[in-house]
């Protein structure tokens, strides 16, 4: 009788544990900045710092764009390039010459696509220049913004943001402004959202 009201107890801990949900520990899951930095207005926030040549980014590409669709109003998505090396910078510039010619939609999987599927080397402005092209851009107005100081004070700016939240890895996220989780310590991509969206909740 024993036997069976312990295993009874047993199945019933182990269901609410499973209904209240996975709960996660700072130093191993995720880690909390140094000190808090919003970069958006709104209540709640995701900002993903991506590099094109990752495979992992690229792993993540579709549980980020299923994540991004399903969130809540009150949460902001946003994507800033990591620049953790001055060879990452030409892709921090592609992005950010696609979000000022209001392109990020046809750039940014795609991009994705032409480095890891066709191993394009999309590594210089002459290259970039073409693969634009072939998305819709006017190579004039690419030119324009690839040397633009718009473009070059976004670049700066994701500089000051991975070094203020000590980003290593990528993809990594910083969640509310102050926590911090990477690919490798989530468990992969699903993960990586999981993680995510109990950090969201972790402050209610």
């Amino acid at each position: 009788m024993f036997k069976k009201s312990m295993i009874l107890f047993i199945a019933l801990f182990c269901f609410s544990g499973l209904v209240l949900g996975q709960s996660y520990e700072a130093g191993s899951d995720y880690r909390v900045a140094d000190r808090e930095q919003r970069m958006t207005d709104q209540p709640k926030e995701v900002v993903e710092f991506f590099w094109y040549g990752c495979g992992g980014c690229y792993a993540f590409l579709p549980a980020a764009e299923r994540w991004e669709k399903d969130l809540s109003d009150d949460v902001a998505f946003e994507r800033v390039p990591a620049v953790l090396n001055p060879r990452w910078r030409i892709h921090g510039k592609a992005y950010y010459v696609a979000e000022v010619l209001d392109m990020v939609e046809e750039i940014h999987g795609p991009m994705f696509d032409a480095l890891h599927q066709d191993r394009r080397p999309l590594n210089g402005q002459t290259a970039l220049r073409e693969f634009f092209v072939e998305q819709g851009a006017d190579p004039d107005e690419f030119d324009k913004a690839f040397d633009s100081f718009q473009v070059d004070a976004k670049l700066r700016r994701a500089e000051n943001l991975a070094r203020r939240f000590a980003i290593r890895a990528t993809p990594s996220l910083v969640i509310n402004g102050k926590y911090v989780t990477e690919l490798g310590s989530a468990g992969g991509p699903d993960g990586l959202v999981s993680v995510g969206n109990w950090l969201l909740d972790k402050d209610d």
